[in-house]
């Protein structure tokens, strides 16, 4: 037997290892075989399986691949041919193991390419035929175990989005592991974090077969509390820090509640803690309770919602994400958990424990405050140039917050809610970013006085043409205290709210805040087909959807946990609506790198790569992926104004957002390497949010090292637009920046959250890549003269030193400009020259990566390059 008879005879295992059950599809079409012929060529197949000895199962398998063939001969283009394909692949797999001839492994080759040509309909039934024709191939050219697996990659790709696609993940993911092909693991670790994070089965597999490694992924279950209402993760507690406290009666749960309880109230009542709001626990008792536990938390003095847990640790949930108790799974504000194996031992007591999870990132009070505020959704009542919605028709625009523009202007009729109960209302909502710092008490308290308001209102004006606006602004004040308190009635309430809003009379695209609020009750149920109720509100409102929907939509999908879902409506959003002033709000949380970061991040930071991991992603190169433009006037100390991007002179423009003059260190600690540029092409500017000229020259005059570029003032400090439009955060203790490019678009916006924990020189970073991309765009048209003109000039050749003379140091070239050196080499010929800046580039990845400990996309790329030169050099030698 040759080598390829093995693999494929081995390779029989795999195969007969996917049975399953016969599809009936395309049965009804015109000239399809009939449905019942196939039934019973199937039951024919099953029969002949269990007969009593090898030669009578090799006969009657032999007459149901006559059988199949005489159908497919008969029926060549029928389009449910692909069944009947599928028993005979069935059969001739047991054929050959009955009888390994050459014939017989010819004849079932030729079933599975004709198979593996199914559509995706037919995806499960043609996975088999597809995995031992790709295994077949590889062994066939003799690939290493690497090869092996790699030729699976296409696989991977090809069935995704099918009903399979999970399996194929794990099939390959075993040969990766089988071969030590951790490249491929990490891949297809990436794609099932990007495209099934939610999926149980896939968690419970990498949990098993990562032994030690922690991965996130988000929890999602739907469970009931004691009161009978029904909760679902991760959309009820998106926007808080929770605990997921998993406890029983035995195991030493009763002593471990009693330590738990006592922390957690300590905490609770220390103000400079200031817990509620930001961190909750709830509570999970595995030993089906009539009351779930409740009581005995109630002892403890413990208010925690109380969820029931049919079938205790034998629940899917427990095997998922907790397999020992007592534990305390922490899901972070964007619903994900850390999945990782432990003994369950806690090296320290709550107290502590309680103190360090308060400390975490993603218990910032900051942060949650400004997640419970989005997925609230209270950027659909806030206008940045206005105080209405921006769903609001444009004559609505008018009413502007402390506008002098007169009553009669307005569009209102006698029947009108009153202006100045329209403005109390308003004003319970803080803009941004004084909203993130608003403390949680005050929020809760503004939220209850809107509530209150516009109860009100609706019942003194119950027949007012602008009701909407009112109805609007209750059910995000109902939304942000479900928030914040995690209670259900506050959801219930809006949700009737938006029932009322939608069957009232209101103005086209001012729905769909109600909308919204309805679209997350029916994703409430378990059973429904969350993808249809998100897309079915994206489409409801016409062919082009608004910024508003777009927005809610990739928030619906966060509630979720459907991340492929949320990006593509972020990126449907983006690609229309970036610019769109009334959403700036939206699209600098969409953009914020902070928020990238952790949006999918699991609350695990323990050991030294995880810092290192963070500081360098939020500070690499990589522009925003959005196209915006800044327009910015800015007063200089002496009155006079600066129009930007007019004056920039067709430079790179930094600009350094500071509460004072005196909080400019950034600029001053990273403008020596930005200033050795070849060219003089980059304006810095330290932008001071407080038009006070007095206080920022006292401030320039007491520094004892004079900044090397200009401080200018912001009109009007922080409520200047700009604020809104760029997302800035955390200005009273971080610098907020902005890239501009020469032609005034903007390349980075980093926000003061960013900022506080980037571990890099971005403004470099950025800019630097933006140059590789010049030179990348010059080879691509052919402009190698261009390519080598800037290439050359951001990695001037080292020249000779003169006999005699003592060399000087190399000039350190950054490693984007040596990549594009090495580019250039390769382009006009000089392979050795391009293999050596290939390599150093190389090296220099290779060390960042090893830094962070893992493999990033920068590393790829300068392989493959590295790759495509030496392969050019042997091949020319």
């Amino acid at each position: 037997m040759n080598r390829l008879s093995r693999i494929v005879v081995a390779l029989l295992v795999l195969a007969s290892a996917g049975v399953w059950p016969l599809p009936v599809m395309g049965q009804n079409q015109a000239g399809s075989i009939s449905g019942d012929k196939i039934v019973a060529l199937n039951a024919k197949r099953a029969e002949a399986g269990e007969a009593v000895s090898a030669a009578r199962k090799k006969l009657a398998i032999r007459r149901v691949i006559r059988e199949g063939e005489a159908l497919l001969k008969k029926h060549p283009s029928a389009p449910n041919r692909y069944e009947v394909l599928s028993i005979l692949f069935r059969s001739q797999q047991v054929l050959v193991s009955l009888d390994n001839s050459a014939m017989n492994r010819k004849a079932f080759l030729a079933t599975c390419k004709k198979l593996a040509a199914a559509p995706d309909e037919y995806a499960a039934i043609r996975l088999d035929a597809d995995l031992l024709l790709t295994q077949a191939e590889a062994a066939r050219q003799g690939g290493d175990s690497h090869a092996r697996s790699d030729a699976l990659r296409p696989l991977v790709e090809r069935y995704r989005g099918t009903d399979v696609e999970a399996k194929v993940i794990r099939i390959a993911m075993i040969m990766a592991l089988e071969f030590g092909n951790n490249r491929l693991v990490n891949d297809l670790r990436k794609v099932i974090a990007q495209r099934l994070p939610g999926d149980l089965d896939l968690i419970k597999f990498q949990r098993e077969k990562l032994a030690g490694q922690v991965f996130g992924a988000p929890f999602i279950g739907t469970f009931k509390q004691g009161n009978g209402k029904t909760v679902r993760f991760p959309m009820d507690y998106m926007g808080t820090t929770t605990a997921v406290y998993f406890w029983s009666k035995d195991n030493g749960g009763l002593e471990d509640l009693k330590e738990l309880a006592e922390a957690w109230k300590k905490a609770v009542a220390d103000p400079k803690i200031a817990a509620p709001g930001r961190f909750r626990f709830v509570s999970i008792n595995l030993d089906d309770l009539p009351d779930a536990g409740e009581s005995i938390l109630r002892e403890h003095e413990l208010d925690w919602p109380v969820l029931r847990f049919k079938g205790g640790r034998d629940h899917p949930i427990y095997k998922t994400y907790c397999r020992h108790d007592p534990r305390i799974v922490t899901v972070s504000p964007t619903g994900y958990a850390a999945i990782f194996m432990t003994s369950g031992r806690r090296s320290r007591g709550y107290e502590r424990n309680l103190q360090s999870w308060l400390a975490r990132q993603w218990t910032r009070p900051d942060y949650n405050s400004q997640l419970q505020s989005m997925f609230a959704g209270e950027f659909l009542v806030m206008d940045p140039q206005g105080i209405f919605d921006p769903t609001a028709p444009p004559e609505w625009k008018a009413l502007v917050a402390g506008d002098s523009v007169k009553a009669d202007k307005l569009p209102r009729t006698p029947d009108s809610v009153p202006e100045d109960k329209l403005r109390a209302i308003q004003a319970c909502f803080i803009d941004p970013p004084a909203r993130y710092r608003t403390p949680f008490a005050q929020m809760r308290a503004n939220y209850e006085k809107a509530d209150a308001l516009c109860r009100a209102a609706i019942a003194s004006h119950p027949s007012a043409p602008d009701l909407w606006v009112v109805r609007n602004r209750r059910i995000v004040a109902l939304l942000g205290l479900w928030k914040l308190k995690g209670e259900y009635q506050y959801f219930a309430a809006a949700v009737e709210e938006a029932k009322a809003a939608v069957a009232a009379d209101h103005p086209p695209g001012t729905d769909v805040i109600a909308r919204f609020c309805l679209a997350r009750e029916s994703l409430r149920n378990a059973d429904i087909d969350a993808e249809s109720v998100i897309r079915s509100f994206a489409e409801s409102g016409g062919k082009k959807a608004s910024g508003p929907v777009l927005a809610a939509a990739a928030l619906l999908a966060l509630d979720v946990a459907d991340r492929k879902l949320h990006e593509d409506y972020r990126r449907a959003y983006l690609d229309e609506y970036s610019e769109h002033p009334p959403m700036w709000t939206a699209t600098a949380f969409f953009l914020d790198r902070y928020h990238r970061y952790w949006m999918y991040h699991p609350p695990f930071v323990a050991g030294w790569t995880y810092g290192r991991r963070q500081g360098h992603f939020l500070a690499i190169g990589e522009p925003e992926d959005a196209k915006r433009t800044l327009q910015l006037e800015l007063k200089t100390l002496e009155g006079g104004m600066v129009k930007i991007p007019e004056s920039s002179d067709g430079k790179w423009t930094v600009i350094s957002f500071v509460a004072s003059a005196a909080g400019n260190g950034y600029l001053q600690r990273y403008a020596t390497p930005v200033a050795g540029r070849p060219f003089e092409d980059i304006h810095l500017i330290a932008a001071v949010l407080d038009d006070n000229a007095d206080a920022a020259r006292k401030l320039l005059e007491e520094k004892q090292k004079p900044d090397t570029f200009p401080t200018l003032l912001v009109p009007g400090g922080m409520q200047n637009p700009i604020v809104q439009k760029l997302g800035i955060l955390a200005e009273d203790t971080r610098p907020n920046l902005v890239l501009l490019r020469p032609d005034g678009s903007i390349a980075a916006a980093l926000s003061g959250l960013t900022m506080s924990y980037q571990k890099d020189n971005v403004i470099q970073n950025v800019i630097e890549l933006h140059d590789e991309k010049m030179v990348d765009e010059a080879l691509a048209r052919g402009d190698l003269k261009e390519a080598k003109r800037l290439a050359f000039a951001y990695a001037p050749i080292e020249k000779p030193t003169p006999e005699g003379e003592k060399k000087k140091p190399a000039q350190k070239i950054s490693i984007p400009h040596l990549r594009s050196r090495a580019k250039v080499y390769l382009a006009v010929g000089d392979l050795k020259a391009a293999f050596a800046d290939a390599e150093e580039v190389y090296l220099a990845v290779n060390q960042k990566a090893g830094y962070i400990s893992m493999r990033t996309n920068e590393l790829e790329e300068t392989e493959a390059l590295r790759g495509t030169i030496r392969k050019k050099r042997d091949e020319a030698k």
